[in-house]
């Protein structure tokens, strides 16, 4: 099914904006539209945000969140809000389409909305999530018509894409500036740990391993040497676990402090990392867990990091994969410079005294199941 329906409404007098550019929203429940959306190829698309229409009340839980991440090639698209607030939100967002992802038990509620759009000037598409891929050349995209027309509510001046987009760019910057400063207090430790890795079991002093990050991209990871040289010929690529006796004697220690894993710091200050995000697996695993879980990809859909929502609550190594995906996707959609800074406290927390167990406020958004 991928027929396109243009709904008629209440015509429009004002003049046209001039050089109106093609603005998509998109339109379902949270998992038709990750499913329609899973093989979306990395060409830029005109996304400027999601309506959820999984709940037709103000109370439906996806309402909080502000982020839904869609396709691991691409960065998650801000949540606008609900589908009651319908015309509203498609004003605020100047949309040009909607796609609608149709789910196989269509949403009786759907239909009747839209029929009843205000906005003339919006194409809406009908798109079956059940085909698993999004035939952009079949929406009229490419087309250099103007979209005619002024919007009937005022635009927010300040939108939620566009925070969201300034947000991220600042993010990266508070990466940068944060990885460089603690480097440079790091250095007499470096130093110590270096010394001991050579006294104890000799070189190298580094370690690196091929990780999947942002986008499905590779990239190599360092880490301070806890294992000894050659560590998985006879095992083969396995998780490493507590007290691993492949490590050396310093090596233990190294990991069960997580002093090992400052050298990513390097990582973050390259790009290749962040320092809060879903934590990189090998591309092995990554391969393996990906046939049996759909939405284990959308994990690199953000950038990957030192530490994340999932760890600090214990989700880590030989622990439930399940849970873990659960909260790096509730981080995903939640994410705000506010719930970065409480991962890296609680980092602390658990690194000084192995604390995992939080008691979290009667606000806090559980992770779906």
């Amino acid at each position: 099914m991928n027929d396109s329906l243009e709904i008629v409404g209440r015509n429009r007098t004002e003049p046209a904006a001039a050089g109106s550019r093609k603005r998509i929203v998109l339109v379902g429940a949270p998992r038709d539209a990750r499913r329609l959306l899973r093989d979306l190829d990395a060409r830029p698309v005109p996304f400027v945000g999601f309506i959820d229409a999984g709940h037709d009340h103000k109370s439906g839980p996806r309402l909080h969140s502000r982020h839904l991440a869609v396709n691991p090639r691409s960065s998650p698209l801000p949540v606008l809000g609900n589908i009651s607030r319908l015309d509203e939100l498609v004003d605020q967002a100047r949309a040009t389409h909607i796609v609608v992802a149709l789910s196989r038990k269509p949403r009786k509620h759907l239909r009747p909305r839209l029929a009843k759009l205000n906005n003339a000037r919006v194409r809406v598409h009908w798109i079956s999530a059940a085909s698993g891929a999004l035939d952009l050349a079949g929406l009229d995209l490419d087309d250099d018509e103007p979209v005619e027309g002024q919007w009937s509510r005022p635009i927010v001046r300040i939108r939620k894409w566009a925070r969201a987009d300034g947000a991220r760019s600042a993010k990266r910057v508070a990466d940068v500036v944060v990885a460089a400063l603690a480097l440079t207090l790091l250095a007499p430790l470096f130093l110590a740990v270096a010394a001991a890795i050579l006294l104890s079991s000799g070189g190298p002093i580094f370690y690196s391993q091929e990780r999947v990050g942002r986008g499905g991209k590779r990239f190599r990871i360092i880490k301070f040497r806890s294992m000894k040289s050659n560590a998985e010929e006879v095992t083969g690529p396995i998780w490493a676990s507590d007290h691993d006796a492949r490590c050396t004697r310093i090596g233990d220690w190294l990991r069960s402090t997580n002093v090992d894993e400052l050298p990513q710091l390097f990582n973050v200050l390259k790009g290749d990392m962040s320092l809060v995000g879903p934590r990189p697996e090998r591309p092995v695993f990554v391969d393996q867990f990906s046939n049996g879980m759909p939405d284990y990809d959308l994990r690199h859909a953000v950038p990957c990091g030192m530490t994340g929502w999932a760890q600090v609550h214990g989700w880590r190594g030989r622990t439930s994969l399940r849970k873990r995906i659960q909260y790096d996707l509730d981080y995903i959609n939640r994410w705000s410079f506010l719930l970065d800074f409480r991962i890296l406290f609680m980092t602390l927390q658990h690194v000084a005294w192995g604390k995992t167990s939080w008691n979290l406020s009667r606000t806090t958004k559980k992770p779906d199941a």
